[in-house]
């Protein structure tokens, strides 16, 4: 696994994003620390997840927010559900590789043992035979300027980028683009993404930081709000959802926690959790 120090990583995302090389960062991540390489020997399992309920949900058509690169989890959706489920992918910028989208739908057909479907060549290609619609750039707002309307909201390690008030923003728009018999599906990655790249710190490293001290290493290009699974679960239940959940795995803390965050609350250490929101009958 590609190595690099944290605060030197945070020092090279502040410095593309003053200068807004977003493409050299893909082009670094892609060709040099190969982070965003494809490498699939079983399926993920919180795509599971997301195929459970929606199967269970009776999905017809979906709406993902941050599609990311190579659409792999919308790739494994589309096989699972033979191509009869629409969905449609947006992200705040175009990141989308075809590159990576053919690497990881050899492999996905590959582990599930299943015809593999037709290389894509450019985005229609998404639609014609995946039943794929990328857009991007697009926004939530947008989509609901439209009066578009879906069965169902995926998200998979998005949340934890949104800033809070974004956050909140986002979900009261679900609460109109998501039809109200349908489902919000969301996997939430707790842990300091900064670890994921350098194995010296804790996965929780960044619980050590008050408020002003982490605005010094939280970059645009890696914004981490470190919401904990709990502060979700108060932000859903207040905009009116009714929620189910899973708690994942749990992290050590390091040495030194701030004020700011409850150690004493089990949930602070968590390092994933999944909720699915349905809107409350009453």
């Amino acid at each position: 696994m590609f190595q690099i120090n944290w605060k030197i990583k945070s020092l090279l995302f502040r410095f593309l994003n003053f200068f807004n090389l977003y493409e050299i960062l893909f082009l670094i991540q892609k060709k040099i620390s190969k982070t965003s390489d494809i490498k699939l020997e079983e399926i993920i399992f919180y795509w599971d997840i997301h195929y459970k309920y929606l199967k269970e949900n009776k999905t017809k058509s979906l709406i993902e927010i941050g599609a990311g690169k190579s659409l792999a989890q919308n790739i494994y959706l589309s096989y699972m559900f033979d191509q009869e489920v629409e969905q449609t992918l947006i992200d705040v910028s175009k990141m989308l590789d075809l590159d990576l989208f053919n690497k990881a739908n050899e492999q996905i057909s590959n582990i599930l043992r299943v015809n593999r479907l037709p290389f894509a060549r450019s985005i229609e290609d998404l639609k014609k035979n995946f039943n794929l619609n990328y857009l991007a750039p697009m926004t939530l707002k947008q989509i609901n300027d439209e009066n578009l309307k879906f069965d169902a909201c995926i998200s998979s390690t998005t949340l934890e980028h949104l800033p809070k008030k974004e956050l909140v923003e986002s979900f009261y728009l679900l609460k109109s683009i998501v039809k109200s018999n349908g489902v919000i599906s969301a996997v939430i990655d707790y842990s300091d993404h900064y670890s994921h790249t350098d194995t010296s710190i804790s996965n929780l490293n960044f619980l050590r930081f008050s408020e002003d001290q982490w605005k010094k290493y939280n970059t645009k290009m890696l914004f981490q709000n470190r919401l904990r699974h709990q502060d979700y679960r108060e932000i859903f239940k207040k905009i009116g959802f009714t929620i189910f959940e899973i708690k994942g795995d749990y992290g050590k803390y390091p040495e030194l926690v701030s004020e700011k965050f409850n150690s004493k609350d089990k949930e602070t250490s968590m390092l994933w959790g999944y909720y699915l929101l349905k809107f409350n009958e009453n």
